[in-house]
């Protein structure tokens, strides 16, 4: 079996929202073909009252990864799963005031990938609906992205950005999809910044699924706009908090990167860069 594609953007038990066992994920993820996978567990500081903080002891997961990586040979240790790479990560939510936090807790472990994402605004969690509210769609879109844009330069230590259009998923808007056409400036900000400083974004499958009744799209124009601007590869994320969603729709992605000029896909291993072939 050709093993083609990484998923870059997975949660495991140690992630709130998540009970996906790591054994699971490695079992399902090698059935289904994939090179790896990285648990990206959920960091996200400071959450808004009355909402759970994503966090997660860092060293009992990376123990438990090691755990797993040495029990059946993983990372080309020639186990029975032969050169299925099982990576560690985290998903930093970015928020100004859990800076300093974030700043530790990077200094203090090695990842082998660090997703910056957006989940928090403005004092609020979009998935209850509340930050949508007194806005338009324009203005609730582009603010976010106005604010992902200022962010990732606050705190420029990641390598993937995660869902830039994860603000699609939960609002009650008929516009389920975030055009270049309507807000270049500011994904031109974003975009520019990455290819600038050799990060990449992801196409991650979860936002494009039913949400309320409404089904978010990806624009391509977005991903042709990141390739005009030196972008040299994309990663692919399912974002999966349960083992039916692993790789889901990865052939998918890879069409939709060779169609705005990508002819690779890319994870990191030790924070460095690795290609595959689309």
């Amino acid at each position: 079996m050709e093993r083609r594609y990484f998923d870059n953007h997975t949660h495991s038990y140690f992630s709130a929202d998540s009970r996906m066992s790591i054994d699971d994920a490695v079992k399902v993820a090698y059935e289904r073909g994939l090179r790896g996978i990285c648990l990206t567990d959920h960091l996200d500081f400071d959450a808004p009252p009355g909402v759970t903080e994503f966090t997660f002891e860092v060293p009992a997961q990376q123990e438990a990864i090691d755990a797993e990586v040495e029990y059946f040979g993983l990372n080309g240790r020639g186990g029975r799963y032969g050169d299925f790479q099982l990576l560690k990560g985290v998903e930093i939510g970015l928020q100004d005031k859990s800076m300093p936090r974030i700043r530790k807790v990077l200094e203090d472990y090695r990842y082998d990938c660090v997703i910056g994402s957006l989940h928090l605004i403005d004092g609020h969690d979009p998935y209850f609906g509340d930050y949508y509210r007194p806005y338009t769609y324009r203005y609730a879109y582009g603010h976010y992205l106005e604010e992902f844009a200022r962010l990732i330069r606050v705190m420029p230590d990641f390598d993937i950005l995660g869902h830039y259009d994860y603000i699609t998923r939960y609002p009650d808007y008929k516009e389920t999809t975030i055009y270049y056409s309507e807000f270049g400036d500011a994904l031109d900000s974003i975009l520019t910044f990455l290819a600038e400083k050799g990060k990449t974004m992801e196409i991650n499958t979860k936002t494009y699924q039913l949400y309320r009744g409404r089904r978010p799209e990806l624009d391509l124009a977005v991903l042709r706009r990141f390739r005009e601007l030196g972008g040299e590869a994309l990663s692919f994320g399912s974002d999966a908090h349960e083992i039916t969603r692993l790789g889901d729709r990865f052939d998918w992605c890879r069409e939709m990167a060779l169609a705005a000029g990508f002819k690779y896909e890319v994870y990191f291993r030790d924070r460095k860069p690795e290609y595959i072939a689309l």
